[in-house]
């Protein structure tokens, strides 16, 4: 016998010998020899790098040769595959595949401070940095599956579960022992922001997830600095064993795998590990296109998933109200994201993560057909995966010396091409026989005088083989019955022949021949007879998956802007050199109100304010007859524009976390605290415990990024509490009970924490003042970026802003903080202020309070609207804050009210909402007041802006104009249109366009003081 389509006779049939049978379907197989010749093969030998009629040598588990024009090997055998293509296995970078491991669930009671410490493991339950995952790894034939079936040879796999997730492991999907698919036993560590199954409160937020983050990194430097010192330490310092922090050494020379959820999580994941210049590759959400700028700046590597939503819901007017401009753009833009990434030149590769295994190829030719190049997409898929999961040196192409994982396919894989083989270290898994596909196609059968056309089609949706075929005789079509197609290179079927002139049913068996198909047909009567097929034609589209086709979709109807929500900018504005003419100017300083005057203003500050101005060169005039100019409103107190929580209240003292790592540039209240005339606000942590995060000033600059956002000319400050939140009157029992419970408790926690960061700082100190080579056996001072905050507040160089409301612990804070030589910035709330207001003033405290909010609780039962007038008339600074959303919006009143309480003069009440806060936040050389030289952060209102008729016309940040009322009618009304176009694109679209993965809007609640963030997205709103 010889092989390679040679001729063979046997029993009196002739036959076509096929090799490929050999290999029964859905069973790995290892060939007879060791030595394997895939020829006359196409080969995508690597993206860019195509070989027609080659041949792909094989021997044992790697690839020996690719032999374009050379002798084969005698020994070896060949495989015919002609008309087949092999490209390079794929692999899957972001698994959790064949770890087998479960993390203990210890059924802890709340509060939950400490974990059970196991072979000097980290403090925190969400910290797994030494698990190394190789040591876990059990292969799971039938879900190594749902990557094989798609291609893929090899994939990186870590446990999938806190935010210290261990080192990851690249693995193939060979059905072999562990032994032998561990590919890369040590890859790369993996993070996150989730803390996963951790039973411990801390953290709570996305910003105490970074704040743990940011401290274990330190933590581990401080520990791999120290460790050898342990042993000879001149001095009694503790110093325990830690597994988790001794294999975060060296963390700087690899690449972090690090999963997020959404595009504001990825960008500051960026930030994060730019900040401790850590390599990484980031796990996409699908969204980049919409920020893909800010991305390329970063220069992160993207592991992107193709988890394209599905369509929402619009079937109604009352459903389509439901769902936000946003989520309509996501649905239509998403197959663009990774062409957008792609022509960013940002490295990338792809995963399945996240979506059903099945809907990976069409995702693909979806992003394919919106501007994917082919060449990007197999690049993804191998040697750039290869690069993140550490196994570039033997995967992701096809060349000698490489592990012999590869792809077989009928047609162009990224098009409608189907897989019909996966060989994972030299052995076969067949998804489709070969067999079967030989006998695909159109033929002409000849015998008793007839000629029929048989047609013979692969029509499978997915890894189970369906076939459909059909006879005609001219323009009369036979359907044919028990349509089977056999492995060893048979097919048969039934077929009426009546309108062929031959009654009954009758039986085919046919078979591949030389130049056709040829075999037998027993008629009714039992009467057999030859048959002859010659091929007549081959039709690719017969052939290959009968998938839906997917057309480009070049027509985008959604708007791409910054951000990209509703009303988001389509450009950055610019800076304007602008003369305002002929408006009333609230100057908020010594001028006072001045009539019938001008500003002129140009990169981004005020230049001059006066009478009849003239106009310099180059200068745009806006023409502000009976309208009002003002500096834009700051408020002193908000929660806006916050992602993840604006609480971090499982401990007492989160001195650490930062607001500024949580800002939410996408917040439409940005949008609407411009229209309300507010071009600054503090965000400020929450009243969840006595001393809280640090707060983030932000300039309303509606378009930018979060980065951008940051008023950096802004001194640091950090939010403390006082009062029934912090002592957990109206929702501890409930949720999370903790020390203090009561207000001689806070007092004590306040003075504890102060003596400890001046502990802390005298031991640096000490430390510091060591000669050189005693530091070099004395173990330093633990960082704790907790202390150092509150460190810096007994400096004085980070503000205190308190939320307070009953006089006995405004005093009693103001005597702590004499007693710890620092002043207290601003009382923020301050309801009972007037009470103590000679010692505010006495003391240099600013007061920050509410125009007419009281009884809303206990501690606020004494609140009187004269509170602003009685403190700022004993010479304190005194402001208006909003602490609420809609309120924010509406400070222009609020600040008015104290006109009508107690004859507050209309200076005096505008004060209150720009340079009086601007003074609480120690900006006031910038911002607060239309004074020269001051940032161009100003208002123009139609009406005098302490009337509840008063609008605001335009509004500018640095000289940028961020809202223009007509511009916002405008924006309406294109909302209002693009809604309504891509609701029709949805209606009008078939059910493939339709498909995707069923998502859940994620909107951010609207934070207050007291709102608790609960297992990562859940919240408990408390008394106000």
């Amino acid at each position: 016998m010889q092989i390679n389509n040679k001729i063979i006779i046997s029993c009196g049939i002739i036959t076509s010998f096929v090799p490929f049978s050999i290999f029964a379907q859905g069973n790995p197989v290892q060939p007879v020899n060791k030595l394997t010749a895939f020829t006359h093969a196409e080969l995508l030998v690597a993206p860019g790098k195509r070989l027609t009629d080659a041949t792909l040598l094989v021997e044992n588990n790697r690839i020996k040769a690719i032999i374009e024009h050379g002798d084969i090997p005698a020994s070896a055998l060949q495989i015919d595959l002609t008309g087949y293509t092999i490209y390079p296995g794929f692999i899957d970078p972001f698994t959790d595949y064949g770890i087998e491991f479960e993390y203990p669930k210890l059924g802890l009671t709340r509060p939950v401070y400490d974990i059970k410490r196991i072979g000097g493991n980290a403090e925190n339950g969400a910290i797994h940095a030494e698990k190394e995952w190789f040591n876990y790894v059990y292969p799971n034939k039938e879900r190594a599956k749902d990557w094989i079936n798609n291609g893929f040879t090899s994939v990186q796999s870590s446990k999938l579960d806190g935010i210290f997730r261990g080192t990851g492991v690249s693995l193939s999907l060979a059905d072999k022992t562990a032994n032998e698919v561990i590919y890369r036993a040590r890859t790369q560590p993996f993070m996150a922001f989730d803390k996963g199954t951790s039973e411990q409160d801390y953290p709570n937020s996305l910003m105490g997830s970074i704040a743990l983050i940011r401290q274990t990194f330190a933590d581990a430097n401080w520990y791999n600095q120290n460790k050898h010192k342990s042993a000879n330490s001149t001095i009694n310092s503790p110093f325990e064993f830690n597994i988790a922090f001794e294999k975060l050494d060296h963390l700087a020379e690899k690449p972090i795998v690090f999963e997020t959820k959404n595009l504001n999580d990825l960008l500051r994941a960026a930030h994060l590990l730019k900040e401790h210049q850590q390599p990484a590759n980031l796990l996409g959400s699908g969204q980049e296109y919409a920020r893909i700028n800010e991305l390329k700046t970063l220069n992160y590597p993207l592991i992107l998933p193709l988890n394209y939503p599905q369509a929402p819901d619009v079937g109604t007017d009352d459903a389509d109200r439901e769902v936000s401009l946003a989520d309509l753009r996501q649905w239509e833009r998403a197959p663009t994201n990774p062409a957008v990434v792609a022509k960013a030149d940002i490295p990338f590769a792809l995963t399945q993560y996240g979506i059903k295994t099945d809907a990976f190829w069409p995702r693909l030719r979806q992003a394919i057909a919106q501007g994917l190049t082919e060449e990007k997409a197999l690049a993804a898929l191998t040697i750039q995966a290869a690069e993140m999961a550490g196994t570039a040196d033997f995967t992701g192409k096809l060349a000698p010396g490489f592990m012999a994982d590869f792809v077989v396919t009928k047609g162009n894989i990224f098009k409608d091409g189907q897989i019909y083989s996966v060989w994972l270290q030299g052995q076969e898994q067949s998804i489709r026989s070969l067999s079967q596909a030989k006998l695909l196609g159109n033929y002409q059968l000849s015998f008793n005088n007839l000629t029929l056309d048989l047609s013979l089609q692969d029509i499978s949706k997915d890894d189970k083989p369906k076939f459909q075929g059909s006879l005609s005789s001219g323009e009369q079509s036979i359907s044919l019955t028990n349509l089977t197609l056999e492995d060893d290179g048979r097919v048969s079927f039934n077929a009426n022949l009546a309108a062929a002139g031959i009654q009954g049913i009758s039986r085919f068996t046919l078979w591949l021949a030389k130049d056709g198909i040829q075999g037998r047909m027993v008629d009714a009567q039992s009467r057999s007879t030859n048959v002859a097929g010659m091929t007549i034609a081959v039709n690719d589209e017969q052939i290959t998956e009968q998938a839906p086709k997917i057309a480009a979709n070049t027509n985008i109807v959604s708007q791409l802007t910054y951000p990209n929500v509703a009303y988001g900018l389509n450009e950055a504005p610019k800076v304007e050199k602008l003369h305002i003419k002929n408006a009333t100017l609230w100057t908020s300083d010594k001028q006072g109100i001045l009539e019938h005057a001008d500003l002129l203003m140009a990169n981004g500050r005020i230049e001059k304010i006066g009478q009849q101005l003239t106009t310099p060169s180059g200068y745009q005039v806006l023409d502000a007859t009976g309208k009002h100019l003002t500096a834009g409103i700051i408020d002193e107190h908000s929660h806006i524009a916050i992602n993840g929580g604006t609480n971090e209240g499982t401990d007492a003292v989160t001195s650490e976390v930062r607001i500024g790592d949580v800002v939410n540039s996408e917040d439409i209240s940005i949008y609407r605290a411009l229209a309300g005339g507010v071009t600054s606000a503090q965000l400020l942590h929450g009243s969840a415990n006595p001393i809280g995060g640090q707060s983030q000033l932000i300039k309303m600059k509606w378009g930018e990024s979060a980065e951008q956002l940051k008023f950096t000319n802004a001194p640091t400050s950090i939010k403390f509490a006082l009062g029934e939140n912090v002592k957990q009157s109206n929702w501890g029992e409930k949720f999370v009970q903790r020390y203090p419970q009561t207000r001689m408790g806070v007092k004590a926690l306040f003075a504890e924490t102060f003596d400890a960061a001046i502990a802390y700082q005298n031991a640096l100190k000490a430390y510091d003042d060591l000669r050189s080579s005693d530091k070099k056996k004395t173990i330093a001072p633990r960082p704790s970026y907790r202390l150092q905050a509150v460190a810096e507040v007994l400096n004085q160089q980070r503000d205190v802003h308190i939320h307070s409301y009953v006089q006995s612990e405004i005093l009693m804070f103001l005597r702590l903080a004499e007693a710890y030589h620092f002043k207290v910035q601003t009382f923020t709330h301050v309801l009972e202020g007037y009470k103590v207001a000679s010692e505010l003033a006495a003391h240099g405290a600013g007061a920050s309070t509410f125009a007419d909010w009281w009884a809303y609780k206990f501690e606020v039962y004494d609140a009187i609207p004269q509170n602003a007038c009685l403190m700022q008339n004993k010479g304190v600074t005194t402001s208006i804050n909003s602490d609420d959303y809609e309120m924010q919006r509406r400070l222009n009143q609020e600040a008015a009210k104290s006109m009508m309480y107690c004859n507050m003069s209309k200076e005096d009440a505008w004060n209150m909402v720009t340079i009086n806060p601007a003074k609480q936040l120690r900006v006031d050389e910038y911002v607060g007041s239309l004074t020269p030289g001051k940032m161009a952060d100003i208002v123009l209102w139609n009406a005098e802006p302490l009337s509840i008729y008063a609008k605001v016309n335009q509004a500018w940040v640095e000289g940028k104009r961020y809202f223009d009322r007509d511009q916002d009618q405008l924006a309406q009304q294109a909302v209002v249109n693009e809604r309504a176009k891509l609701i029709q694109k949805i209606l009008s679209s078939d059910d493939n366009a339709k498909a995707g993965e069923k998502v859940t809007p994620l909107n951010e609640p609207q934070w207050h003081c007291d709102t608790h963030y609960l297992a990562w997205g859940h919240t408990h709103q408390g008394a106000k």
